[in-house]
């Protein structure tokens, strides 16, 4: 048997499909493959990249993803994590045996871990972002984790239970296909007030002055529906080192010079954001 991290990612080769052809994936001694010949190798470092070629995405450095769990190891998302993860558990309520969630867009894999502690589920972390998998497959952990495009998900026709999309783009076609059949989708998307303070100090250099939530909820509703929403809002204090760590995680603060950022202005920081659930 193969080392831990590079077993349990063989071990749901069946929940695959190849990226390059769309053939059911195999396990074999430290890869998986399709019956065309493709294969993919999973890492010693314990994730598997299902890409013929990884995109480079500015701003979406190991740096970004390290600030990124620094601040969610600190609390300032927590009462919306916690939302997530009693969303998954209901989700999961009427699911016979262990249901497969798959976190679409995970980044660093924060809110993936909450879940899988939360709900003991086959949980999956998918992302097109190398440097965050590699920074969520740290330390090991039973979550599985994937280097792919939600653009084409390289999962199984209904592979999962639930899908959670927290402040990421969706695809809703793939999301429909790989969802079975009463599966979940829960979907995390910005309020008006979400990171209020970060946006006040970089008010000046914004092209956008306001929020504008580009319609997610109504596109959500045409393209999957729409069973529920629900509102979550934390505001907490921030540390000094806290400050500097949101300005780089923030896609707001991209392309700024962050020296030139008054880092000691941000006190606290409010996060506000809306769980948006459709069921198939």
């Amino acid at each position: 048997m193969a080392r831990p991290g590079i077993q349990k990612h063989l071990d749901i080769a069946c929940l695959l499909r190849c990226p390059h052809c769309g053939e059911p994936m195999h396990a074999r001694q430290s890869d998986v493959a399709c019956d065309q010949g493709h294969s993919y190798p999973v890492a010693a470092k314990g994730y598997l990249t299902l890409l013929d070629r990884v995109p480079a995405l500015k701003g979406y450095d190991r740096a970004f993803f390290e600030a990124r769990q620094r601040i969610f190891q600190a609390g300032h998302y927590r009462d919306l994590m916690d939302q997530v993860c009693l969303q998954v558990r209901r989700a999961l309520g009427n699911v016979d045996g262990v249901g497969t969630v798959v976190d679409a867009g995970c980044g660093e894999g924060a809110y993936t871990k909450a879940v899988q502690a939360a709900c003991h589920s086959l949980t999956i972390g998918l992302d097109l972002a190398k440097d965050g998998i590699q920074c969520a497959a740290r330390g090991g952990g039973e979550e599985r984790w994937i280097v792919a495009d939600l653009a084409s998900i390289p999962l199984a026709d209904h592979a999962a239970d639930v899908i959670v999309n927290v402040f990421t783009p969706a695809n809703y076609a793939e999301f429909s296909r790989v969802l079975k059949p009463g599966g979940w989708l829960i979907k995390v998307v910005p309020a008006a007030n979400h990171m209020r303070e970060l946006r006040e100090l970089v008010q000046e250099r914004l092209a956008r002055k306001t929020f504008d939530d580009h319609g997610v909820a109504e596109h959500m509703e045409q393209s999957f529906g729409l069973a529920e929403r629900i509102s979550v809002t934390q505001t907490t204090p921030v540390a000094p080192l806290e400050a500097t760590d949101l300005i780089k995680m923030s896609p707001v603060a991209f392309n700024m010079d962050e020296d030139s950022l008054d880092a000691s202005a941000l006190d606290s920081i409010t996060v506000d954001a809306e769980i948006l659930i459709a069921r198939t």
